[in-house]
């Protein structure tokens, strides 16, 4: 999934439980839910810029609205586990691919199904779970 999906699902758990440790639980095992879900991933690295600057623009958003210190470590948490993919594709780019790197995040590794779908429903399948995620949620904090 993308990050901008992982971190506003992580946002709205972190934001719901209210509890800083909680929500950093909540973040990393969403990411793993999030990934069991087939979706579409992207490869290049100005996709990844592209998101990346999305996920500080909804954590702008969030804090301007009043999002506490829960909800941004449940989002930032629950994209944690991308690091190790975008600098092991940094990496391989910068090594021309000559070697795999080692994914160890049980949904990156093969420990746990990760789930692949091809681009628009890939994407539709990510828009829809932050919805489902956001109308289930939403009365946790307003």
């Amino acid at each position: 999934m993308y990050a901008v999906t992982h971190f506003s699902v992580g946002l709205m758990l972190g934001q719901a439980v209210g509890n800083p440790y909680v929500a950093c639980a909540s973040g990393l095992i969403s990411h793993i839910v999030l990934d069991s879900i087939p979706h579409s991933d992207y490869g290049k690295t100005a996709q990844g810029v592209l998101d990346f600057a999305a996920v500080l623009t909804v954590a702008c958003i969030a804090i301007r609205q009043g999002a506490g210190l829960s909800g941004l470590l449940g989002g930032f948490t629950g994209i944690l586990p991308d690091l190790e993919v975008a600098i092991a594709h940094l990496r391989m780019t910068k090594e021309k691919g000559m070697h795999k790197h080692r994914l160890r995040f049980p949904s990156h590794s093969g420990l746990i199904r990760h789930g692949r779908l091809r681009v628009p429903w890939g994407v539709a399948t990510q828009i829809a779970t932050v919805f489902v995620v956001w109308a289930v949620l939403r009365d946790a904090w307003l």
